[in-house]
């Protein structure tokens, strides 16, 4: 069972990615990956492989592979006990697009698989530039269908005579870009989704009341705003990104009833400074901050919250710390080099035409994941 390390690793731990502004045709290249987190109990090794290809007419195609080893001593990874479990993800993905004068298109599918878990993923965009390129309007629509079971019993959610369980995901986005001035440009988005189906983890439990059981519906909102400048005098970048979100119960939204009402805040800012031609260095600072959902109470430090004397119909619960108060802050480094250098040495000069890029971050969390690193590695060649 997947253990959706939300915000640690977006490539892999991501329910739906909205990519709502058009890429540019470039040059085909190939760019290999690969990533390491590490927290307290759990271990990610995500290796990437991407491949892009421009085709004739403003036809261009992608696609990736990559696999998750998570490696964790928790029984929410699917053991029945809390003792070292390993389990792989593997996820595929294709891409086209298309481009006219001054719209692209895009449609993309994405399937997934561990030994309990299997997703299919489809996004389709349309963007469009207008005012001299000076800005450009994109709306990205998409749809997940996932399936999953337990290894060691029926679980509630599965509709006899089956076995398994579903969650089903339906997103949109939709996105505004302008260019301020050949050195400023800002960006303002929002994305909705709603969500039916398991939303919890079909190994996690809550103290008696068995396996946990939060709400089949959901609706999760955000908006956000990013603004960068350049400065070419001194050859930094900066970019600040801010992003709300919120989510309700979509019945009985904003009233006592509703058991989500989880609401975040996300500020990001970054820089970038090009240290001499051939490298770049990019710093950034992450802060997160969200409220707990309204159903949600901590069995860490009170393992009767949801059972209190005289209660007898509990309807959600859940012990899943992402559902909770969270607080986290991650500072990060990386570095770009284009390895035109490397031309004349001998083999390594095969590299010469492509970029290397490393990065490393840490989380600071005060949920019981505990703090993390993050390391990657990657490195791109035009072919």
């Amino acid at each position: 069972m997947r253990l959706q390390l939300k915000r640690h690793i977006s490539a892999a731990c991501a329910l739906v990615v909205l990519v709502l502004v058009a890429r540019a045709r470039g040059a085909d290249q190939v760019t290999i990956r690969g990533a390491y987190y590490r927290e307290p109990s759990t271990r990610v090794i995500q290796p990437v492989v991407d491949i892009e290809k421009d085709l004739p007419h403003g036809v261009d195609i992608n696609a990736h592979y990559l696999v998750d080893a998570i490696t964790s001593a928790s029984v929410s990874a699917g053991t029945t006990k809390d003792n070292i479990f390993t389990e792989i993800r593997d996820e595929v993905g294709l891409g086209v697009g298309k481009n006219w004068d001054r719209t692209r298109a895009t449609l993309s599918y994405r399937y997934s698989t561990e030994s309990d878990y299997w997703s299919h993923g489809f996004a389709g965009s349309l963007a469009q530039r207008m005012w001299g390129d000076t800005a450009t309007v994109a709306l990205a629509l998409g749809a997940s269908f996932d399936t999953m079971t337990s290894r060691d019993r029926t679980p509630r959610c599965a509709t006899p005579p089956g076995l398994d369980c579903w969650l089903n995901a339906y997103f949109g986005g939709l996105s505004y870009t302008q260019v301020l001035s050949p050195v400023a440009i800002a960006q303002v988005d929002a994305e909705v989704a709603y969500l039916h189906g398991f939303q919890g983890n079909l190994y996690r439990s809550v103290a008696n009341l068995g396996y946990e059981w939060p709400p089949f519906y959901r609706l999760r909102n955000a908006v956000a705003a990013r603004f960068a400048y350049y400065f070419p005098a001194t050859t930094i970048g900066f970019q600040l990104h801010y992003r709300y979100y919120w989510d309700l119960y979509p019945s009985t939204p904003d009233t006592p009833d509703d058991p989500w009402q989880l609401h975040a805040h996300t500020v990001e800012g970054r820089i970038y400074k090009q240290l001499t031609p051939a490298l770049e260095v990019r710093l950034l600072y992450r802060y997160h901050r969200q409220t707990g959902a309204d159903f949600w109470c901590d069995t860490t430090v009170n393992p009767t919250c949801y059972t209190p004397p005289g209660v007898t119909n509990v309807p959600y619960w859940s012990s899943d710390p992402k559902l909770g108060p969270v607080r986290t802050n991650y500072p990060e480094i990386k570095f770009l080099w284009q390895a035109e250098a490397l031309r004349p040495v001998p083999f390594f000069g095969w590299f010469a035409a492509g970029t290397f890029e490393i990065s490393y971050g840490y989380y600071m969390q005060n949920d019981s994941f505990g703090n993390a690193h993050v390391l990657q590695a990657g490195y791109t060649m035009p072919y």
